[in-house]
């Protein structure tokens, strides 16, 4: 797919000026970033707008662009360099993605347009639910990839949290999971 090689090529080329993915990862970044992240889009519902937290080096929001040009993808970021960044592979990819350089705690505007919440690599289960509870509907579905830890992450949730869950095993890394989470409710008391 042209638009992925595009995005392959920018991430290379701009790592070497700020940190976008984990150095190490880089030389297997089509197999770690891209074949993970479209293990993700692959699970997704139809949608017209997605809005993607923390993304960084554009994992998975700029894969899920790529894959659905005709959808509009949101990009929370509060980074201006990473946002420069995820700005600049839009337009080179020519995908439909809006850059908010903001921090998320105030992106309440924008991810209560979301049909759709994608998160990688961002914050704790139980911090991701806390952040997009109160501005997203209890329909909207939400897919947080998560690592190794994501047992202990979904027990100190549920201590917090109501929610229904799909677990995905991941189709690249042995430990790591997509975590399909809806209906987010605070338990009282």
């Amino acid at each position: 797919m042209e638009r992925l090689d595009v995005y392959v090529a920018m991430l290379t080329d701009w790592q070497t000026r700020m940190n976008l993915v984990a150095p190490s990862t880089l030389g297997d970044v089509w197999r770690r970033h891209v074949a993970d992240s479209l293990s993700l889009e692959r699970l997704l519902p139809e949608f017209a707008r997605s809005v993607d937290l923390g993304s960084g080096g554009g994992l998975p929001a700029l894969v899920i662009a790529a894959c659905r040009p005709d959808r509009a993808v949101d990009m929370v970021e509060s980074s201006r360099k990473k946002a420069a960044f995820l700005a600049a592979a839009c337009a080179e990819m020519g995908v439909t993605g809006s850059v908010h350089p903001i921090r998320i705690e105030t992106a309440g505007a924008v991810l209560g347009r979301a049909e759709v919440v994608t998160a990688r690599a961002l914050a704790s289960l139980d911090d991701l639910l806390a952040m997009v509870a109160p501005h997203i509907s209890r329909e909207t579905p939400c897919f947080f990839q998560k690592g190794r830890s994501h047992e202990q992450e979904i027990a100190a949730a549920t201590a917090n949290w109501k929610f229904t869950m799909v677990i995905h095993e991941s189709q690249v890394e042995a430990d790591s999971v997509i975590l399909e989470v809806a209906g987010i409710t605070r338990r009282q008391g």
